[in-house]
C-alpha cells in the first residue's frame, strides 16, 4: 500500500463523503449529505482537513477548525480537532497517528474536547496536557424527551418503550435571575449583525473570540443540522453578551443545545443563561443540554435545575505551557449534537 496525506482540496470529495458516511450514523440521502458536507467543510471559513488516501481512495481523515481565541489577554489562533477517522484495515499501518502527528507539527496550539474512547486513550500517549473536564448538563423539559436519554442506553427496547410514554411538560417557566437593569433587553440576532466591541470583552482567561463570520456560518446551516438561534444581550444600549443555541427535531422530541455563551462580565452569566433557556423552552424544547467549564456558568445551570451528566475530557497540545485560569470551553463547531460518534473504538486514529 502507498498511503499519501493530502489536504481536502486535493482529495476526491465523493470518496471523502463516502468515508464519512461509514461513520456518521445518519440516514441521509446523497443530496442531504452533499449539502451538509459543503456547509461543514466548504463555507466555515478558516480550517484544515487532512485526508489519507490509498491510490485515490479516502481511507482516513482528520479535520480542524482554526479560529481566534482569547488567551490570557491576547488574541491567538487555535486549532480544534474533530472528525478523526480511519478505516479498520488501515489502523495497523498507523494512518490515523500519521494524520495527527502531521497536524501537531503545525504552529497553532490544538484543543480537543471529547472524542471516541480510542481517541481519548491515544492523546495522553502523545504527551497532550489534560485540561479540566467540560461538565455536561441536561434540563428535562418533557417526559418523552427526558426518557430518550435513558432509552438509548437500553438499546432498541428502551427506545420502543420511550415512544409510548406520554409527552407531558415537566417545566414551563424557570426561575430566572433578574436583568441587570430596567433598560436590559434581549434580541434575536439578524444575519450579518456585527459582534463589534463585544468580541474583546472576555472575563475568562481562555475563550473563543466571537466574530460575525462564525455566527453567520452557523446561521447558514442546512436544515438537517437544526436551527441555530443567536440571542444578543444589551444593557443601557450597549452589547454585553451573546448566546448561541440550536433546536433540533429528533424522533422523541425537540432537543435544544446551548452551544456557547459569551458575556462581557461574569456577573451577567446567570441572566444570559436563564433568558436563553426560557427562550428554548418557549420554542418547544423537550430537553436542553450543554457543556460548561466556567464556574459561574456551572452555578447558573445548577440553580436553574440542570442535572449533571458524565463529564467530557478536554486536552491541549502545544510546546508552550498549558492553559490555566478560568476556561470557557465549548463546542462552537456545533456538530456534537448530531450524534456523530464512531461505531466503536476500531475507527479511531490508530
Amino acid at each position: 500500500m502507498s498511503i499519501t496525506i493530502v489536504p481536502l482540496r486535493d482529495a476526491d470529495h465523493a470518496s471523502v463523503r463516502q468515508l464519512l458516511g461509514q461513520f456518521w450514523e445518519r440516514d441521509w440521502t446523497d443530496q442531504v449529505m452533499e449539502n451538509y458536507f459543503a456547509w461543514r467543510y466548504g463555507r466555515r471559513g478558516s480550517g484544515e482537513t487532512l485526508v489519507a488516501c490509498d491510490k485515490g481512495r479516502s481511507v482516513g481523515i482528520l479535520d480542524s477548525f482554526i479560529r481566534p481565541y482569547w488567551i490570557a489577554g491576547r488574541r491567538e489562533l487555535v486549532r480544534e480537532t474533530c472528525d478523526w477517522f480511519c478505516l479498520p484495515e488501515y489502523q495497523p499501518l498507523g494512518v490515523g497517528l500519521h494524520l495527527m502527528r502531521r497536524m501537531m507539527a503545525e504552529p497553532e496550539p490544538i484543543l480537543l474536547i471529547g472524542g471516541s474512547k480510542a481517541t481519548l486513550d491515544l492523546v495522553p500517549r502523545l504527551k497532550w496536557t489534560r485540561l479540566p473536564n467540560a461538565e455536561r448538563y441536561v434540563l428535562p423539559v418533557s417526559t418523552k424527551t427526558a426518557a430518550s436519554f435513558l432509552a438509548h442506553r437500553l438499546g432498541r427496547h428502551g427506545v420502543a418503550l420511550a415512544r409510548v410514554i406520554p409527552d407531558l411538560r415537566l417545566v414551563r417557566r424557570i426561575g430566572r435571575a433578574p436583568a441587570p437593569s430596567a433598560s436590559a433587553e434581549v434580541r434575536c440576532r439578524a444575519l450579518g449583525t456585527a459582534v463589534g466591541e463585544l468580541a474583546g470583552m472576555v472575563p475568562h482567561d481562555f475563550a473563543p473570540w466571537l466574530d460575525t463570520s462564525i455566527l453567520d456560518w452557523l446561521a447558514s446551516a442546512p436544515e438537517v443540522a437544526g436551527e441555530f438561534v443567536v440571542l444578543s444581550f444589551f444593557n443601557d444600549g450597549k452589547p454585553v453578551g451573546v448566546s448561541v443555541s440550536r433546536l433540533q427535531i429528533r424522533a422523541l422530541g425537540c432537543e435544544a443545545q446551548l452551544v456557547h455563551l459569551h458575556a462581557s462580565r461574569l456577573a451577567l452569566i446567570d441572566w444570559i443563561v436563564g433568558e436563553t433557556t426560557q427562550h428554548l423552552i418557549d420554542r418547544g424544547a423537550g430537553a436542553v443540554v450543554c457543556i460548561a467549564t466556567c464556574p459561574a456558568m456551572n452555578r447558573a445551570l445548577r440553580a436553574l435545575g440542570f442535572v449533571r451528566r458524565p463529564p467530557v475530557p478536554a486536552y491541549w497540545w502545544h510546546t508552550k505551557p498549558p492553559l490555566s485560569g478560568v476556561l470557557n470551553l465549548s463546542l462552537l463547531r456545533a456538530d456534537d449534537a448530531l450524534g456523530f460518534e464512531p461505531r466503536s473504538a476500531r475507527v479511531a486514529g490508530g
